[in-house]
């Protein structure tokens, strides 16, 4: 007769990211205010999702950027749209 061994294993992840220029305040011209303005790439790693999710969302128009050297991702609405998409999973 064999034995069984059940074995867990949990990950924990931790990003961090230095670069003060890559997450400021900027004027968003559709909240029509300041807001935090971020790079896609960590506009991403802040919402656990892929950079293409990111210009997906840009692309459909369901999030604010900015256009200047780059694309920069309104914080605000970015956190706003990933608001609604968990209520509506519930």
């Amino acid at each position: 007769m064999s034995q069984k061994t059940k074995i867990e294993i949990e990950f924990s992840e931790t990003i961090a990211y230095s670069k003060r220029r890559e997450k400021f305040e900027a004027y968003c011209p559709n909240c029509e205010s300041l807001v935090e303005m971020a790079a896609p790439h960590i506009a991403a790693v802040l919402t656990r999702s892929t950079e293409r999710e990111i210009f997906s969302l840009v692309e459909t128009g369901r999030i604010h950027f900015v256009e200047t050297d780059g694309v920069l991702i309104c914080l605000a609405s970015l956190t706003e749209f990933k608001a609604g998409e968990k209520k509506q999973s519930l």
